[in-house]
């Protein structure tokens, strides 16, 4: 790779780091999956859990709907026309609804149809992303390169999910204010897309493929037995999780009597997690690898949150914020190696259609579980005991057999073979003596953030910090253009100089 080449490598992955810290906030947001938008569903349409798994299930179901699309699409465009078409049409309709609101009785149906439209969308664009970041980022750097962009964008991620919630909150869940925040985060998105367009791809993004896979090559995927148990896991996986995961936000609300603010704290707790670990599972996957990362990762997480959720209940309700740091740190590290594996185990020339059955496959699976979890809440009778003093809800049920089916499926992972990986005890040694997974340390740590004004100073010190460094990153950039721009004019007129 000569200088200039290396360059433009650089500056790419800059800027999709940069990307990200506008999209995936805006994706947080409004994925019908995730919190903030499952908190209006609940608070402003005042939608059943039926009618809420249904809607947690959309983007699910979208993706097991995109391999066609994607297959058609790849006959005419190339994976960059792609991206920009997928990032154009999830913004937009969130824009529209932010302005359909003036007109309340078509609220529902409305945002319903924006939902499935923007799901759908952003499938596909998934899809032709996954495999131009897989054709951009060398293989040596994977885990560190998206680790450490994790990181950043969960920042970001972070401080918008926060302020919408607690402004959602301050004015009252309103339904003009969801329509302010829906379109702050098609802006967002659209911004997002134009850092996108300043990226350099490999010309294999940038042109059409006239060797598009043939239909019978997405088929074709699943007689590759190792991929198959990566498809099996992850599916099986998100099925089990998704029984209960969409109803948590549902059970704050409703059963725990808290609001949309301390809903969205809960999910910052999360990702505080995730940013505190994100570093760590970046290396950990790089030299132990990604399978051992993903097995301890999903039995600490469905143990944690199992205890967690059977003890939950409106006088008891505290201890779900350590509840959620622990998920998320779990999380980062699963969705990281999740990523990882599925990038890793395809054939270098079969990377387009290996990513779309992958999400075609999974998300079918997971979309049957809020379906599933749904149609239970309705059917288990509302209060089944009590447990301690407080009532046993037909939420701890839910909760408590949809992890439990999770440690079960763990058990697939055995059959899942990567090249190059080490046994997980040799993992779990190392984390120990790592700062990170120390748990007795981030115990303390989190209690002195929670209980002591000094740290919370501290805290917010670092915070102020954090924020000047992160939007330090757009204009370094910046500089680095410019710095570029300049030499290339002043060694083009010193070649024109006569001698």
């Amino acid at each position: 790779m000569n200088a200039l080449r290396k360059r433009e490598l650089l500056l790419s992955l800059k800027y999709a780091t940069i990307e990200a810290c506008f999209s995936v906030p805006m994706l947080n947001l409004t994925t019908s999956n995730l919190p903030f938008a499952i908190g209006f569903a609940v608070k402003v349409l005042g939608w059943n859990p039926a009618a809420i798994g249904l809607m947690a299930a959309t983007p699910h179901l979208c993706n097991f709907l995109q391999p066609p699309l994607t297959f058609l699409l790849q006959k005419r465009l190339s994976l960059y026309k792609i991206m920009l078409l997928g990032f154009t049409l999830n913004a937009a309709p969130w824009a529209f609804f932010s302005g359909i609101t003036m007109l309340p009785q078509h609220t529902s149906l409305v945002f319903a149809l924006v939902v499935f439209l923007s799901s759908l969308s952003n499938s596909v664009c998934a899809v032709a992303w996954s495999s131009s970041m897989s054709q951009l980022v060398p293989l040596n750097i994977r885990g560190r390169y998206f680790g450490k962009r994790m990181l950043i964008f969960s920042f970001w991620t972070l401080v918008a999910v926060l302020a919408a919630g607690q402004y959602a909150d301050k004015m009252n869940n309103s339904l003009a204010v969801f329509g302010v925040v829906f379109g702050a985060a098609s802006a967002a998105r659209l911004i997002g897309m134009f850092f996108l367009t300043r990226m350099k791809f490999p010309d294999s993004v940038m042109q059409r493929q006239t060797d598009a896979a043939a239909l019978m090559d997405y088929l074709s995927v699943f007689k590759d037995r190792v991929y198959l148990v990566l498809l099996l896991y992850i599916g099986l996986w998100g099925f089990f999780l998704n029984i209960g995961m969409p109803f948590y936000s549902v059970y704050v609300l409703k059963e725990l009597h808290l609001g949309l603010g301390d809903l969205t704290f809960l999910t910052t707790v999360s990702g505080i997690g995730g940013l505190i670990s994100m570093k760590a599972w970046g290396v950990l996957s790089d030299k132990f690898g990604n399978k051992p990362v993903l097995t301890t990762c999903s039995i600490l997480w469905a143990c944690f949150a199992l205890l967690s959720w059977i003890f939950a209940g409106p006088e008891r309700h505290y201890h779900l914020y350590l509840n959620y740091l622990v998920v998320g740190f779990m999380t980062a590290g699963f969705q990281l190696c999740q990523f990882n594996l599925m990038i890793k185990l395809v054939p270098t020339e079969t990377k387009s259609h290996y990513i779309s059955v992958f999400f075609a496959f999974t998300s079918l699976l997971t979309a049957f579980g809020p379906i599933v979890g749904g149609k239970l809440l309705n059917l288990i009778p509302p209060v089944v005991g009590s447990f301690l003093g407080q009532p046993v809800t037909n939420y701890h049920l839910l909760f408590a057999g949809s992890l439990l089916l999770c440690l079960v499926s763990v058990n697939l992972l055995q059959w899942l073979r990567e090249p190059a990986v080490r046994p997980v005890r040799e993992l779990v040694r190392v984390m120990r003596n790592m700062r990170e997974f120390n748990p007795l340390l981030s115990l303390a740590s989190f209690a002195e953030f929670m209980f002591t004004p000094r740290e919370i100073g501290r805290f917010a010190h670092q915070y102020v910090r954090s924020l000047k460094r992160h939007t330090g990153a757009v204009s370094d950039v910046g500089e680095e253009l410019v710095e570029g721009g300049w030499k290339a004019l002043r060694n083009r007129i010193e070649r024109k100089k006569p001698k």
